[in-house]
């Protein structure tokens, strides 16, 4: 619940009430818990205050203690939350140095007040594409609520721009404090023009807790990939039915200005090609730029090099394609589907040859360390309904215009066939650790412990609910080879089992890939005499590819 006086309480922290209005006011908090709260979170705010470089003029210190003698310092209570003049001194210098500063000439933006006022800037999990919308001007103020069953939902501020809306809500109860949603409480979005009807969902969409807030944001350069065709306004409407587990109806509804965000967005063609030497074809289209993203926009084709090579995969392990169009073969159908999934790594490098952005497809990004400046909710990959022809967009923090950039190819990473199998001895496996060398991988297995209960129990630092075996183990995949898939395990009768794994991944000094995790058998609740262990699938890496294409955002 929100109070009447608390925007009196702010003007307080200000300095813009007279005297007698201070003593008001300090009266009011002492009996007020809403604005108890807000003089708490007054006392904990640190006013720190990022300008641009600038030359200050050489009497600046004298100008600006001469703009303090006509700053007015409210005079707290003593015992109020232990606020002391000298805090309240310093919040008036601060103030009257923003002000010499603006007075005095120096180049401030003309979104400065926005940035600084923004609790955008506050969250931690904000990534770097709206932070710079913010700071730029594209972040427009909210503050609408919506009270039921002592639970206020409030949608804070919003920034949108022609490649997505990020809408910033709080929710709290009766006292502040937040709340938590529960599993099964969603919130509805639904975007309509100013007219009220609704715009379908092609884009993707979010929503998450971040700190205090609770964000959602939802891609829109699906919607309208010509940036032109976005509506003036667009309407959104939030609801839900059930927040911290009490059913009501919450339900705000806002206008969304595009108008001055949808003027500075730039699409910038590319249209470049490049085949790699596996037979992959890659087409750069162009780059879309807004205040808070750039997206690159590529189109995968398979030439006729890629498909035989599919083909003869398919022949070798006698797999017939109609079949897995039916669904008949699960096994063939998983393999299939790894077989046509390729990634990649692309970086951009500034004229210098610095790397400025950076996306990577690999699981564990760490192996390589290639991301940097990149949106990982904006990234997405479509196929054409035969598969032939993909197109992936992603997203990073929005590049300068006029800046001469490249763009570099740095990986491509395909699944392939792997024959590779283990055999060892159970008994001896459960009383020390095993090596085993074999097609390029080495691994140690470490011990074997038989779980054959469905109690959890921790083993070997993992925990494991269900009958199985766990053996931990460290590795080193074969040269070229970053991951193994499809693991399963056979006892000496023959008997198949899945296995699932746990594991982290890095790159040794060698250049390889060094693997640290445990084999998890699902189902084997007796120790066998010999255990053979196998993985159908590797994902390796490619980097002889020779592709850059220069490129410069227009204004």
């Amino acid at each position: 619940m929100n109070c009447s006086k608390a925007d009196a309480v702010r003007a307080y922290f200000r300095g813009e009430l007279p005297e007698k209005e201070n003593r008001q006011v300090e009266k009011h908090v002492d009996s007020c818990p809403h604005c108890s709260r807000l003089v708490s979170e007054e006392d904990e705010f640190v006013l720190e205050i990022v300008l641009p470089p600038t030359q200050l003029p050489a009497d600046f210190t004298q100008q600006v203690m001469r703009s303090l003698e006509n700053v007015p310092i409210p005079v707290p209570k003593p015992n109020w939350k232990k606020r002391s003049i000298s805090i309240m001194k310093k919040t008036a210098l601060a103030v009257a140095s923003v002000t010499a500063l603006i007075t005095f000439g120096s180049i401030v933006s003309p979104t400065f007040a926005s940035y600084v006022t923004s609790v955008i800037d506050s969250i931690k999990g904000v990534d770097n594409g709206i932070k710079k919308a913010v700071e730029t001007g594209y972040v427009q103020v909210i503050n609408k609520s919506d009270t039921q069953q002592g639970v206020t939902f409030t949608v804070k501020e919003v920034v949108a721009d022609p490649t997505r809306i990020a809408i910033f809500s709080r929710l709290v109860d009766r006292d502040g404090k937040q709340i938590k949603l529960k599993d099964s409480e969603k919130f509805i979005l639904t975007f309509m023009d100013k007219d009220g009807n609704k715009i379908e969902r092609k884009g993707g969409q979010s929503q998450r807790p971040d700190g205090e807030y609770f964000v959602f944001e939802r891609e829109i350069f699906k919607d309208w990939p010509e940036p032109s065709k976005i509506p003036d306004e667009i309407q959104i409407n939030i609801k839900t039915n059930s927040l911290d587990g009490r059913l009501g109806n919450w339900e705000v509804t806002f206008p969304v200005d595009m108008k001055k965000a949808r003027a500075v967005a730039v699409v910038t063609d590319i249209n470049q090609q490049y085949t790699t030497p596996q037979g992959i074809s890659f087409s750069f289209k162009n780059i879309m730029t807004t205040p808070s993203a750039s997206i690159i926009e590529m189109e995968r084709t398979a030439t006729d090099k890629w498909t035989q090579r599919l083909n003869q995969i398919m022949s070798e392990h006698n797999w017939n394609m109609a079949t897995l169009e039916k669904g008949k073969n699960k096994e063939a159908d998983m393999v299939l589907r790894y077989l046509k999934d390729v990634g990649i790594a692309v970086q951009i490098f500034d004229e210098k040859g610095n790397a400025v952005a950076g996306y990577d497809d690999v699981l564990h990004a760490d192996i390589n360390n290639l991301k940097k400046n990149d949106l990982k909710n904006m990234n997405i990959v479509e196929g054409s309904e035969d598969g032939s022809v993909y197109t992936i967009r992603h997203g990073f923090s929005p590049f300068a215009k006029n800046q001469k950039l490249t763009m570099k190819l740095h990986s491509l990473y395909i699944h392939e066939p792997a024959n590779f199998e283990m055999t060892v001895d159970a008994n001896a496996l459960s009383k020390h650790s095993v090596t085993v060398e074999k097609d390029g991988a080495s691994f140690l297995l470490q011990s074997l412990h038989v779980k054959n209960t469905d109690k959890e129990e921790m083993i070997e630092g993992g925990f494991y609910d269900e009958p199985g075996v766990v053996i931990p183990f460290t590795g080193k995949l074969p040269e070229g080879v970053i991951d193994s898939l499809a693991w399963k395990a056979k006892d000496e009768s023959g008997r198949v089992y899945e296995v699932s794994y746990d594991r982290k991944y890095n790159r040794g000094e060698d250049g390889r890939i060094h693997v640290t995790g445990a084999f998890f058998i699902e189902g084997m609740v007796q120790q066998p005499k010999t255990l053979t262990l196998s993985y159908m699938l590797q994902k390796k890496q490619y980097r002889d590819l020779h592709w850059e294409v220069p490129f410069e955002i227009e204004k």
